[in-house]
């Protein structure tokens, strides 16, 4: 089971990773139903205040949302340099 100093720095890598800002991630956050405030949702993220369950759990829907939105970086198979080697256009 992972410590709370853990989960924190896992929850701050994802909101990271996410590449969104802190007022665009407030507005998603807010869009879910979340109503603590954007500077109560920084402080959170920054590790100044401690936020109640469901909210954290609202803020972590909406960092995972954008994070499904983002394309991960995927390594390349063999065959995709064989094309960009056949590609005249290269």
């Amino acid at each position: 089971m992972p410590t709370s100093s853990e989960f924190s720095k896992r929850f701050r890598a994802a909101f990271d990773a996410a590449d969104v800002s802190v007022d665009d991630l407030w507005l998603r956050y807010f869009s879910l139903g979340g109503d603590v405030g954007r500077f109560e949702m920084d402080a959170y993220l920054n590790g100044a205040i401690a936020l109640p369950p469901l909210q954290h759990d609202m803020l972590a829907h909406a960092i995972n949302e954008r994070l499904d939105e983002i394309a991960p970086p995927r390594a390349p198979y063999s065959d995709e340099l064989q094309r960009l080697d056949d590609d005249p256009r290269q």
